[in-house]
């Protein structure tokens, strides 16, 4: 009898717990694709293409962005601001190869570019500021759907499955 009592209470304490959870504020993380229909590749419109595409959008912590291209046909470089101003691609903070996935963890301006010859200079260059969440937490946790890895304390790259 005493067992049952103690199964009983333990489940009460479960469903609270899990019904306290059920009523936490969450945010899921918006998922952008980075220019729509036209991916990530030099734009038609030069570089006023992509920033019309980021001003549709407001962006906030933990949002993540897909760059979609063709794996040996273009590439993405975040790189600092001066670099992106002057379209400088040698020495990126981080280089992806293949079609990348990001999630950004920290409130700032991220800039982002192509290193091949002419790309950036030719508009293919976007500059985004994600915004403090309002659920922000100290220890960001990922909140896709898919695997993610650090890539800086500030940036995690998502894998599709």
């Amino acid at each position: 009898m005493n067992n049952i009592i103690v199964n009983n209470a333990m489940l009460l304490v479960i469903a609270a717990v899990a019904a306290s959870m059920m009523m936490l504020p969450t945010a899921e993380a918006a998922l952008y694709t980075v220019g729509d229909d036209l991916g990530w590749t030099i734009p038609p419109g030069g570089a006023a293409t992509y920033a019309a595409w980021a001003a549709k959008h407001s962006f906030v912590v933990k949002d993540i962005l897909v760059f979609n291209f063709s794996a040996g046909e273009d590439d993405l470089a975040v790189v600092t601001k001066e670099d992106f101003d002057t379209c400088n691609t040698t020495n990126p903070l981080y280089e992806f190869e293949e079609p990348a996935t990001l999630q950004f963890l920290a409130s700032d301006t991220f800039y982002f570019t192509s290193t091949l010859a002419g790309h950036c200079s030719k508009g293919q260059k976007l500059a985004i500021y994600f915004a403090p969440s309002s659920t922000d937490s100290p220890s960001p946790s990922p909140t896709s759907s898919f695997p993610l890895k650090f890539v800086s304390q500030k940036i995690m790259q998502g894998t599709r499955t």
